[in-house]
Order: structure tokens, then sequence, then C-alpha cells
């Protein structure tokens, strides 16, 4: 008999701060007198999603969406946020708009609210700060705070306990900024991933934990290079793998991501965004 799974949950990150999970993907969403904030849809790996999280939202409250924010572009994330159309506002850093256009996808609306620097949304006495991430120049990715729970999100950057995506997700020099800036200046005691493996949430000592990797991927690269293996070659990738395999191998996706992301590594730092895999 196969062990049972869960595959949709609706958990409380703080009062009136609650995320929906189906499977791997996590939505967020902030109760207020007068409405509701919610972060992506979730709704590309099952078109169904939105709708669920539209019935949890019912489930704590009678309140209608009124800013669906979209934490970056990417399909899986920003897909079927239409669900709400006919109360929300579309909101979402300015370089989400031509992706979310191209695709011409009538499920996902093209955000009417855009920015480029901090704003903040106000709602029912709520104050919701939305930060670009910044990683590159043509990053769309943010982190949404709200103050008043102390709860952020930062979707794909701050998956505690998992290697960074791939060929990492923007220059390493300013995610390592960015993720210093959260744990000194934001104030926050929960952090959302927007993933749910191993976990969905984490605490300022997870980003110090993933702002540590970077800097130790940075000077297992320097220690192959010392010994004078080729940047890339797979003596380097074997020797950076063995260097950081006691602290990190029990990390999500090590042994499939180590390899990218010392390719990612290099090639951000020669000036040469890497192609996606």
């Amino acid at each position: 008999m196969s062990a049972l799974e869960s595959l949709a949950e609706l958990v409380r990150f703080a009062p009136d701060v609650y995320g929906f999970r189906w499977v791997n993907h996590v939505a967020m969403f902030i109760v207020t007198d007068a409405g509701v904030v919610l972060v992506d849809a979730n709704g590309q790996v099952n078109p169904r999603t939105p709708h669920l999280i539209k019935e949890a939202i019912r489930s704590v409250t009678a309140q209608p969406v009124r800013y669906f924010v979209y934490s970056h572009s990417a399909f899986d994330h920003s897909t079927g946020g239409a669900v709400f159309a006919d109360t929300a506002k579309f909101v979402g850093h300015r370089n989400t708009v031509e992706p979310i256009k191209a695709a011409k996808d009538p499920t996902t609306p093209v955000p009417g609210i855009v920015f480029d620097a901090k704003t903040t949304l106000e709602l029912g006495g709520r104050r919701v700060d939305l930060y670009p991430a910044d990683l590159s120049a043509t990053d769309d990715y943010i982190v949404v705070h709200d103050p008043q729970s102390r709860v952020a999100m930062f979707v794909d950057l701050m998956q505690p306990r998992n290697v960074p995506f791939r060929t990492l997700l923007g220059h390493p020099d300013r995610i390592v900024e960015r993720l210093r800036w959260l744990e000194d200046t934001l104030q926050f005691d929960v952090i959302v991933s927007g993933h749910a493996t191993p976990q969905m949430s984490g605490t300022k000592q997870d980003v110090a934990e993933q702002r540590r990797y970077y800097g130790d991927l940075t000077d297992a690269i320097a220690t192959a290079r010392a010994a004078g293996l080729a940047d890339g070659s797979p003596e380097m990738v074997t020797l950076v793998r063995s260097v950081l395999h006691p602290k990190y191998g029990a990390w999500r996706r090590f042994d499939e991501f180590v390899k990218l992301n010392v390719e990612g590594m290099i090639a951000w730092r020669a000036g040469k965004a890497p192609a996606a895999h």
C-alpha cells in the first residue's frame, strides 16, 4: 500500500496571512477588512489551482481579491489570475509586461499597475510593500513584504535547503546583496518561498544559509582554478562538488544543479548572462 500524499494545503503564516499549496507551488494571500492581496495563481501545472485558491480564500474571508500581484512572469507561477479579474487589479514589475503580453494567454491578464522601484499597496489600513529584486537588467522578480505581520515572500530565490536553480536566476553578486538586505534590513519572522519542497517557508537563518552557499560556491571555484582546472570542466565540477558536499550534499537538487551552478557563476561573473537550460 502506498503512502498517502497531500496534494493541497491551506496554511497560516501569521494572523490574516495565508498560503495555499498545490503540490510544490505556493501562493500567498493577505486578508484585510477591505479585501485581499493575492500573490500568484500557479495555474500552469494544474489549471484548477487558481479556482482552488479562490475557494481557499472564501473559506477564511468573504472579502474579494482586490490586488493580484505577480511575483514574476514565469508561467508556472503567473498563469491563471483571470479567475480574480472580476474584482482585482493586476500588479507586476515592469519587466513582467512583455512576457505576459507575448504569451497571449487569456487566463493571465497583463498587469495594469506596473513598477520598477519600491511601491506600496494600501488596503483596509494594511500596507504591503513591493520591492524589485533587480538581479539583472531583465529580471522581474520582486520581494513582497507585509510589515504588520512580519511576513515576506521571495519566490524561487529563497527556497530553504535548496541549491539555487540551474545557472542562477540573476547575477550572483546582486543575489548575495539582496539576500543580505533581507537579513539586515527587512523586518520579518517568516519568509515564503513560493515552493514547498522541503518546506514552504523559512526564517532569517535560512536566508543566511542561502547567502553563504553563494560564497562557498565562489570559494570552491577559486580553489579549482588554483589547482589549474579549466572553467566548467568535468574536473572542476568534481572538485567543487566534493568541496561543497559536506555542507550542502543533503540539500535538494544538489547532485542535479551543482554543475549548472558552476557554469552560471562563471558566466555571470564574465558578463555573460548564461543560456537557459
